[in-house]
């Protein structure tokens, strides 16, 4: 699912990090925290998904041009299904928690799990699971729940990631838990009593309860240390303690809205200068491009709104649908 949230955070990550444009969030209302945020165990990152609305209204806008695409994202749903027996458009909001860590030869790991919520019945999802695995599972008690160990033989995508080992564990009728082994076991840990994820978290990808992908959480030290081109660019990242995203659609396209939380008001504005400076760099690389996708990145840059609130800089984007197509082909 490479061409679904996977693309929505890359986009989202370019707008904060390079070429935002202008918009406002969405909103239609208020809501309550959706339930499978609040289950995930402790994690530096979250990211809620409206499953039914990304699915039914989100992608058949972005892909109406473009039908191959489309079936390239089926087909990997198909993929996925058929190794596993758990049919994603099946959930209705599917929360993913990450864990950002550090490998003693200074790598960067992310360990994620996933809790789906919908009106499924998940231990007919998890019997499916074992019937299409033909035996390529194994199952571990953990706390009076089963996890289920399923080795896929090769890699499958799904919610932007590439799994070969999948655990599964039924939290109740009604929800799942996938994901990383030792996830899952906090998962069921947070089940039981143990750390779940801060409410600060969820707060920040709550931010606009209506859109159809939220994302947020708290910036680690070890992605505070990565080595950037310049120790201005390194002195800006360094001062970002949280961040929120989220992505909605409109009656002509699509919204978009990264906020970049620092450490206080000057080092807010010192980080809208950065992006600032490096909007003006962008033409060095859409310059390379002849074609029509060069001319549109530069136009997302020229319509760029970088503004700053307290400590907070707020970077937003609207897009065309057609222009959304566009945007996917060039990641």
């Amino acid at each position: 699912m490479k061409r679904t949230v996977y693309v929505v955070a890359l986009v989202i990550f370019a707008a904060a990090c390079v070429c935002s444009a202008s918009a406002q969030t969405n909103r239609r209302g208020t809501s309550a925290v959706p339930g499978a945020l609040a289950a995930l165990p402790a994690s530096d990152a979250v990211m809620t998904v409206d499953v039914q609305r990304l699915y039914r209204e989100a992608l058949p806008r972005i892909y109406a041009s473009d039908p191959a695409k489309l079936a390239e994202i089926n087909s990997d749903i198909e993929a996925f299904k058929t190794r596993t027996g758990l049919d994603p458009r099946a959930f209705e909001r599917v929360a993913v928690g990450v864990r950002i860590v550090q490998t003693p030869l200074g790598m960067i790991k992310l360990q994620p799990v996933a809790i789906a919520r919908g009106t499924f019945s998940a231990a007919a999802l998890v019997a499916a699971g074992r019937i299409a695995a033909k035996g390529g599972y194994q199952e571990q008690q953990y706390k009076g729940k089963t996890i289920y160990l399923f080795n896929l033989g090769q890699q499958v995508k799904l919610l932007g990631l590439r799994w070969t080992n999948l655990a599964v564990v039924v939290l109740d009728a009604n929800t799942l838990a996938f994901g990383q082994p030792e996830r899952v076991r906090a998962a069921v840990d947070a089940l039981n009593g143990g750390a779940r994820v801060a409410a600060d978290v969820v707060a920040l990808a709550q931010h606009d309860p209506n859109a159809i992908i939220g994302m947020g959480g708290n910036v680690p030290a070890a992605l505070k240390q990565i080595e950037l081109p310049s120790p201005e660019l390194s002195k800006s990242v360094a001062s970002i303690r949280q961040f929120y995203s989220s992505f909605g659609t409109s009656t002509s396209g699509f919204q978009m809205l990264t906020v970049l939380r620092t450490d206080n008001a000057d080092a807010a504005h010192n980080l809208s200068d950065t992006v600032e400076g490096l909007k003006l760099l962008a033409p060095l690389y859409t310059a390379r491009r002849s074609d029509d996708k060069g001319k549109l990145l530069q136009q997302l840059v020229d319509n760029t709104k970088v503004t700053t609130a307290g400590n907070d800089v707020q970077i937003s984007l609207e897009v065309a649908d057609a222009s959304v197509a566009t945007l996917v082909h060039v990641f």
